[in-house]
């Protein structure tokens, strides 16, 4: 399915991952279409705690999106809907197949209260073939940046690409972030430490190289490039306080090859405050 997919169900994370899509679209001039998955025992329904129905159907299920859709975004959104009797990661993924981007909530209405992303978001993260952005209940930022995260691996280059596109489609600045650290032995601190002014040069050397190969003349501002001492992820999610967006590559350099998701691009999805682009 073409466009982009977003996963809907009763919770507030969803509702507002359906209104940060169709934003989206609205400036990228994509399609829109609501996913919501149900089954015979997983029901939706409009009430709180309604009670099990066991004439449940697709045709009430329907109903009970178009609604959703409407108290999201209203009436007259230009936005396709597909309910699909299935597990909802299932659902979501298969429905993703051929999209340019799959939107979900980071936790919907089976996540605990204490968790910060819920399993289906989790699932759909490691298995998309698409971007995944993950949205959590405060999804707009105004006018904050859109940052992403650059360590010179080959999803991080997507990733740069993925931002540039949409600061541009928004009207939005960039901010290109690489950290950088000491190198550490197995016991503690090298004895002989590198120069520290030299690291931070090569991080420097890393982000120019990297916007060298994207085009960013439809930009309404040159690149920030930031290098940062310190971990990646950190460093990226204190940016997200301010960030209208973050983008990160799925897995970077020095992960494990048959690694779906990496340390950092999972733990800025799990922690970050603003919504968070996954680009595999």
């Amino acid at each position: 399915m073409e466009g982009i997919i977003v996963g809907v169900d009763e919770s507030d994370t969803a509702q507002a991952a359906l209104r940060w899509a169709v934003d989206h679209a609205t400036k990228t001039h994509q399609p829109v279409t609501a996913v919501m998955a149900w089954g015979y025992i997983d029901q939706h329904h409009l009430e709180p705690n309604a009670p099990f129905d066991p004439h449940y159907s697709s045709g009430i299920a329907a109903n009970v999106l178009d609604e959703l859709v409407a108290r999201a975004v209203g009436d007259d959104a230009d936005v396709a809907r597909l309910t699909v009797c299935d597990l909802p990661a299932r659902a979501l993924l298969e429905s993703a197949a051929g999209a340019s981007l799959l939107v979900v909530g980071a936790r919907g209405m089976g996540g605990f209260r204490g968790l910060l992303l819920g399993s289906v978001s989790r699932q759909v993260l490691h298995g998309a073939a698409c971007p995944v952005a993950v949205i959590r209940d405060a999804a707009s930022r105004g006018g904050g940046p859109v940052v992403v995260g650059v360590d010179g691996s080959a999803s991080s280059q997507r990733a740069l690409e993925w931002a540039v596109h949409h600061a541009a489609a928004h009207g939005l600045r960039l901010v290109a972030m690489h950290a950088w650290r000491l190198p550490y032995t197995m016991t503690g601190p090298l004895l002989s430490y590198p120069d520290p002014d030299e690291l931070a040069d090569g991080a420097e050397q890393l982000l120019r190289e990297q916007l060298a190969h994207v085009d960013t003349s439809g930009l309404v501002a040159p690149v920030e490039r930031r290098a940062v001492d310190g971990r990646a992820a950190a460093a990226l999610i204190e940016a997200s306080a301010l960030a209208s967006v973050v983008v990160v590559g799925s897995r970077g350099r020095g992960q494990i090859a048959n690694t779906v998701l990496g340390s950092v691009s999972d733990q800025v999805s799990h922690h970050a405050t603003s919504p968070v682009v996954v680009v595999p």
